[in-house]
């Protein structure tokens, strides 16, 4: 994604897809949020739509930003888009005009089935190409906003740019890649050349097709190193997919059809150049929930050295194992003796000691932990084990939630994240330290996330900071939907 930097600027490759910026507090993060939250400072100095790629320039200094600002305002930054119409101009090379906006336009060559034309926006307004283009009689493949036919993504690409550099005032040109998706037009073509711009060889472990989102409505394909596993989210399946796709290992998971398939061996991936182990066929999951990336990202490079971290409903202790190489100590707590002996294996093959388990009695009563030198592992219900840690007074720096949205103890405790969240948090809040983090998430679709909020903000605890978190950029989100994962940052006084 990064096609450029030095100390005043960032140039990068937006995918189609993904805002400059997020547009209002619950929605994904913008290419601008996500590099901050990666470490730049970086200021905005032009945009592009959600829907077009290309190259995308960021300011790093007070220098860049006057430089930049003055030479977008006198339309002395020179900016080439590319674009395909299902309808050929009548002319060749064309000004448009309207709304004090102006668009320079010059048709290339056939493309298939539809005409290549690039763009040259002389001034900045909204939408100007996409209005100017449907106003002179050859809207954009994608575009059904303003007339264009319908296609897997918005056929406009920022292809080129050249401005006058701050720190050297000489000419300097970037340029964003042609599409693949420009010479074969189709939705898996899309999906894949979306994820490309998002990753490379420390992460190998994400989401390559996404339901409607993706094009694909009841369709959901995991990539682990290359491994692909389908959901099929309806009865219906679609052969010429998996025939495009290759090798594919495929489930049900619909209201009336579950199916897993045979178990295999475990095999290694890696997140962020941490590395998991995953599987086919150890029940629905895979033993890594790719979509809580960003935040064991965050938790891996958060100042956690000497500190301590309590990881609830561990499942494979991902998130502790991220807490770890950041160098907490950590505490996990699940239900599943195989999980936490599957997230064990998660330390060792990471450089990681961990200790055994530590499990309930056999009366159901949550016994008091012993204590590995860094790690520990203990078996049994959640809420049995916070109370207990209450009652022992024991605290910790960060406090991890991300129970299931449903789930059943051995002993019928039955937990519903929208009814019960709010009790659990209570619980948590209280075992962490002053200036400590609680982390919640919840992945229940139909729990709104100001709803969420407010179950947060009854703890007891006050709240001095909350940031909200939601899934990465592979788990797109359709348009007209919202995001299913609801995550909140709180540093509790």
């Amino acid at each position: 994604m990064i096609l450029f930097e030095d100390a005043d600027l960032l140039v990068v490759h937006k995918p189609s897809g993904i805002n400059t910026h997020k547009p209002d507090r619950f929605t994904p993060d913008g290419i601008h949020e996500w590099l901050t939250k990666h470490g730049r400072k970086l200021s905005i100095l032009h945009r592009l739509d959600k829907d077009t790629s290309g190259v995308l320039v960021f300011g790093k200094t007070t220098r860049a930003n006057q430089s930049l600002a003055r030479q977008f305002e006198q339309h002395t930054v020179d900016k080439r888009y590319l674009l395909l119409s299902a309808v050929k101009p009548t002319r060749s090379r064309f000004h448009a005009r309207s709304g004090g906006a102006e668009t320079e336009f010059e048709f290339q060559e056939p493309c298939g089935r539809w005409f290549l034309v690039k763009a040259r926006p002389i001034t900045g307004k909204t939408h100007q190409i996409r209005r100017h283009a449907a106003e002179s009689g050859f809207p954009i493949v994608g575009d059904t906003e303003y007339g264009g036919v319908a296609a897997p993504r918005l056929m406009l690409h920022a292809h080129r740019i050249t401005f006058r550099h701050p720190a050297t005032d000489q000419p300097v040109t970037f340029q964003a890649s042609v599409p693949r998706a420009f010479e074969s037009l189709d939705p898996l073509t899309a999906a894949r050349e979306f994820r490309e711009l998002l990753f490379g060889e420390d992460t190998n472990a994400y989401r390559l097709i996404n339901d409607a989102a993706d094009s694909f409505p009841g369709v959901v394909v995991d990539s682990y190193a290359g491994r692909l596993l389908v959901q099929w989210q309806t009865e219906q399946t679609q052969p010429e997919l998996v025939a495009k796709l290759g090798p594919v290992v495929e489930q049900f998971v619909t209201r009336h059809k579950r199916t897993a398939p045979a178990a295999g061996e475990r095999f290694t991936v890696l997140e962020n150049g941490v590395k998991f182990l995953v599987n086919f066929g150890e029940g629905l999951g895979t033993g890594l929930f790719a979509d809580q990336r960003e935040n064991r990202w965050r938790l891996q490079h958060m100042p956690l050295a000497g500190k301590n971290v309590l990881n609830c409903f561990a499942h494979t202790c991902a998130f502790s194992v991220a807490a770890a190489k950041a160098g907490a100590a950590t505490t996990s707590v699940d239900l599943s003796r195989r999980y936490l002996d599957w997230g064990r294996e998660n330390f060792r093959i990471n450089g990681l000691e961990c200790g055994g388990l530590t499990p309930p009695s056999e009366n159901g009563k949550a016994l008091s932990s012993q204590r590995t030198p860094r790690h520990d592992f203990i078996f049994g219900d959640v809420f049995d084990w916070l109370k207990r840690f209450g009652k022992q007074g024991r605290q910790w720096d960060v406090v991890l939630l991300d129970p299931p949205t449903f789930s059943t103890t051995k002993g019928g405790r039955v937990f519903r994240a929208g009814r019960d969240y709010g009790e659990l948090a209570t619980l948590a809040g209280a075992l962490v330290k002053p200036g400590g983090w609680l982390f919640c998430s919840t992945n229940q679709r139909t729990l709104p996330a100001h709803e969420f909020e407010a179950m947060l903000s009854k703890t007891g605890r006050a709240i001095e900071e909350l940031e909200f978190a939601t899934q990465p950029f592979d788990f797109r989100v359709a348009q007209g939907e919202r995001p299913y994962l609801k995550t909140f940052w709180a540093r509790l006084r």
